[in-house]
């Protein structure tokens, strides 16, 4: 079986899970390709599966991932596809999973799996990044199900997230604070990254950057309208100058997935 499986990241989560489904993949025998998603992509062609990973942002998908799957050519013949999200809650993807399956479906696809898998926290500006010794039982959960996850799918099982079951409030009112945060809360966020006095203008936060966002002026970042607020430019400051105003990072905890390197990402 040939599989092509595309993954977003910030901080290495999404890519961890869908890497843990390449390997299961990959010894059982089947040819595997992993990438990250690149947005101009329009069409995957001549393969009998498909997988995606990505984040839960505000409560439901990410904005480059809704371009990028509503930009996907029609399938000529039915294609198989799973999709997994990643987060700090597993109850926080909202309608995250049933948009993206109502998508993949208009381009002639058949969802066979999808799940919301926790994995740490990186939302460093408005919350706490647990230590890391406590991130590793988290993460070893998560590749845990990644694991079950792939398994399922190689024995022809079928299962779809149920988003019924999470709270109320995960339901219509955090479908409207997705919809707010992707078509105007990003171009105000990213005007909000600050530096402390600390950047030595190493510009290594716009070599990590995965949507190319961050441009150096005169020395010093500057953040652009791509900005999809992954986190990863705070986290990867070997400096720590980087903030969102009014959210001081001082003393707080930063998060990478271990095996994760963003420079090659």
């Amino acid at each position: 079986m040939k599989i092509q499986l595309r993954y977003f990241t910030g901080t290495g989560n999404s890519w961890k899970v869908l890497d843990t489904c390449r390997e299961v993949f990959s010894e059982a025998g089947h040819q595997v390709h992993i990438s990250k998603l690149d947005p101009m992509e329009k069409k995957i062609e001549g393969v009998d599966l498909i997988g995606f990973a990505f984040p839960v942002h505000a409560f439901g998908m990410p904005r480059i991932i809704l371009k990028y799957l509503r930009s996907l050519k029609s399938f000529n013949s039915k294609q198989k596809v799973f999709f997994i999200f990643t987060a700090g809650d597993a109850n926080g993807a909202g309608l995250g999973t049933l948009r993206g399956a109502r998508i993949l479906k208009r381009k002639n696809c058949d969802v066979i799996y999808s799940d919301v898998i926790k994995m740490p926290n990186n939302w460093i500006p408005f919350s706490t990044i647990l230590s890391m010794d406590k991130n590793t039982t988290i993460i070893e959960a998560g590749v845990e199900r990644s694991k079950q996850i792939a398994a399922d799918i190689l024995n022809n099982k079928t299962e779809l997230f149920d988003y019924k079951k999470q709270p109320w409030f995960f339901k219509s009112p955090s479908n409207v604070i997705n919809i707010m945060f992707r078509n105007f809360g990003l171009y105000g966020l990213k005007s909000m990254f600050k530096l402390y006095s600390s950047c030595n203008g190493c510009g290594i936060c716009a070599k990590a950057c995965p949507t190319g966002s961050i441009r150096m002026v005169n020395g010093k970042p500057k953040w652009s309208k791509t900005c999809e607020q992954c986190m990863r430019c705070i986290q990867i400051c070997p400096q720590e100058s980087i903030y969102q105003f009014p959210a001081s990072t001082k003393g707080k905890n930063r998060y990478m997935e271990p095996d994760f390197d963003p420079l090659k990402d």
